[in-house]
């Protein structure tokens, strides 16, 4: 089967599936190979590490076995291995499949499983680099930090990962790995930052788009400094206060927000709990971490945007002048 090389994560996928939406690139040594085998093994000695509801009545389970992971979806898109050591996948095609869902898979919970396998501690968020240095944006779905970092690109940052943060917990410059450069927004935010409205009159929360054409210079393609993390606290706008505050949260609970928040928590129970805490505290230990609060708003992110940029330009001089 014929295989291309795809940018992700700042490395190469090597797939027998095509991802349009990924950037084709050559490369001699891939981190990730994905095949595509019509043959799905029986566990033998496995153990169910635990499971998530992701939509559209569809659950995902993880089990682990010696040999490395299994992710099974209820959906049409069948089975995942990823090998022990993180870098070898393979797709077992359920009946009746939809493609595109795979490759939603693939980029988000499948990759997501790779790098926690090679050490990696991934969080359900999106984030975006400012003067060299990246800030990350960590919720729940329909929180807001898709559209966080979509409004920021468009205002001049640069995209760094949509819907996944990766980083090395053990990096003690702790450096963010760029990952996903697409945004996929709901039609209300869409039609606000983008002035598209793919909704089409629907419900603001039943259409999704996927922006993919960013310039090449609103892109971070390498690993960068991680200087903030920011837990999303939209509110209901009361018309009284500022417009957006953040409130510095000390190491302790912020590793207890960054275990909330992983990519794959809820299927990393059981005996990968642990671990996944351990990465989780070493990730807080390296990096300041702030509650933000601001309006469920979308007349109002235009301001929420500047005064982030006026943040981060104020941390850098403050950096520059501290002996």
């Amino acid at each position: 089967m014929v295989t291309t090389d795809y940018e992700i994560f700042g490395c190469c996928l090597r797939s027998e599936i095509p991802f349009p939406d990924l950037r084709a690139i050559r490369s001699r040594s891939p981190r990730w190979t994905l095949a595509v085998s019509r043959e799905c093994p029986p566990l033998a000695d496995s153990e169910l590490l635990g499971g998530e509801d992701i939509g559209n009545g569809t659950d995902v389970r993880l089990y682990a076995s010696a040999s490395g992971y299994r992710l099974e979806y209820d959906d049409r898109t069948g089975s995942f291995d990823v090998s022990a050591n993180g870098r070898d996948i393979t797709w077992y095609p359920g009946p009746n499949l939809d493609e595109e869902m795979v490759r939603l898979h693939v980029i988000g919970r499948v990759l997501a499983t790779a790098l926690h396998a090679a050490g990696m501690y991934c969080l359900h968020g999106s984030g975006v680099t400012l003067g060299g240095e990246a800030i990350g944006f960590v919720a729940p779905r329909f929180w807001g930090k898709s559209t966080m970092a979509f409004a920021l690109a468009r205002s001049g940052a640069r995209l760094l990962s949509d819907d996944t943060l990766a980083m090395d917990p053990d990096d003690a410059s702790a450096r963010c790995w760029p990952g996903v450069h697409s945004v996929r927004l709901w039609g209300d935010s869409a039609e606000k930052v983008a002035g598209d409205d793919p909704a089409g009159g629907a419900p603001p929360f039943a259409v999704k788009r996927t922006f993919t054409r960013f310039p090449d210079q609103r892109l971070a393609r390498r690993p960068v400094r991680l200087s903030a993390l920011y837990f999303l606290a939209p509110y209901q706008e009361n018309g009284h206060g500022p417009v957006v505050r953040r409130t510095r949260v000390s190491p302790v609970p912020a590793a207890l927000a960054l275990v909330g928040n992983a990519k794959i928590g809820a299927l990393l129970g059981k005996s990968e709990a642990p671990q996944l805490f351990d990465r989780a505290v070493r990730v807080a230990s390296r990096v300041r971490a702030y509650r933000l609060d601001f309006p469920r708003d979308l007349g109002r992110l235009d301001a929420v945007v500047a005064q982030i940029r006026a943040w981060h330009r104020a941390g850098r001089a403050a950096a520059v002048v501290t002996p």
